[in-house]
C-alpha cells in the first residue's frame, strides 16, 4: 500500500500534459552537473529521434540502452525507423542501424511499462573502454543509486542525482515488475541508467528510466536483469 501514492502520481504524469508540476523534480533540486568525459558518465549520451530527445547508455561497443517510448514517431502510432535515430556522445554522432525492443511494447499507449526498453545498434563503435555492464540480478531495496541524464531544462549539461536509492523492487500491477526509486530526473531523463556499485567495485546499470512522478523525485525503471542481452 505504501506504493499507491507514487503510482497515482506516475499515472497522472502520463495523462496531465498541462500540469504545473515538473515531472521528476521536487521543491529542492538534488541534481548536480557531472563530468561527461569521466567514468561512468562517459557512457551516457543523447538519443535523438524525430520529435524526441532522451538519454541513452553505452552497454557494448555498438549497443545503446534507452527507453522504447523515446523512439515513438511524431504521430504517436509506431516507432521511428532506425535510420532516423542517432546517438550523440559529446562531439561524436553515430547513426542507428537496428532497434531491438520488447515485442509486447505498445507505442500507442507506451505500455506495459515493463516493456519500455530498447537496445540500439550503432554504425560505429563508441563504447570501447566506456560501456557499462547490465546487472543480471534484481537490485536490493535501499541500495544507493545515481541517475544521470541529458535533461531539457539544462541543455548541454549532464545532470545526475547522486544521492538516491531503490525504494522498492516489485510488481506494479499490470505494468509488471519494475524498480521504484527516489531519483530526481525530469524531461530528457527517459532512457537514463540507474547506476549502482557492483560487489567488485565497478559500476553497473540496474535499470533504465521509464516514468517519473509529477512534482516529486520519484520514478520507475525497467530492471536491467529483465532485458535480454541478445
Amino acid at each position: 500500500m505504501r506504493l499507491l501514492p507514487a503510482l497515482l502520481l506516475l499515472l497522472a504524469t502520463a495523462q496531465a500534459l498541462a500540469a504545473e508540476d515538473t515531472p521528476g523534480l521536487g521543491r529542492t533540486d538534488t541534481r548536480r552537473p557531472v563530468p561527461p568525459d569521466r567514468p561512468p558518465w562517459n557512457a551516457v549520451g543523447e538519443v535523438e529521434a524525430p520529435g524526441n530527445r532522451c538519454t541513452g547508455t553505452l552497454v557494448g561497443p555498438r549497443s545503446v540502452l534507452t527507453a522504447a517510448h523515446c523512439l515513438i514517431n511524431e504521430d504517436a502510432t509506431a516507432l521511428a525507423p532506425a535510420r532516423d535515430v542517432t546517438f550523440r556522445l559529446g562531439t561524436r554522432v553515430a547513426r542507428v542501424t537496428a532497434v531491438r525492443i520488447d515485442p509486447g511494447f505498445n507505442p500507442r499507449t507506451e505500455q506495459p511499462w515493463r516493456s519500455d526498453w530498447a537496445v540500439l545498434t550503432l554504425d560505429t563503435p563508441l563504447g570501447e573502454g566506456r560501456a557499462l555492464r547490465l546487472s543480471r540480478e534484481p537490485p536490493r531495496e535501499g541500495i544507493a543509486l545515481a541517475l544521470p541524464g541529458w535533461q531539457h531544462d539544462r541543455p548541454g549539461v549532464l545532470l545526475a542525482d547522486l544521492g538516491c536509492r531503490v525504494v522498492v523492487m516489485g510488481t506494479f500491477g499490470g505494468q509488471g515488475m519494475l524498480v521504484g526509486h527516489n531519483c530526481a530526473g525530469t524531461l530528457g531523463s527517459s532512457g537514463a541508467p540507474l547506476i549502482a556499485l557492483a560487489e567488485d567495485g565497478g559500476f553497473v546499470v540496474v535499470g533504465v528510466q521509464s516514468k517519473a512522478a509529477l512534482g516529486r523525485p520519484l520514478g520507475v525503471a525497467v530492471p536491467s536483469f529483465a532485458i535480454p542481452l541478445r
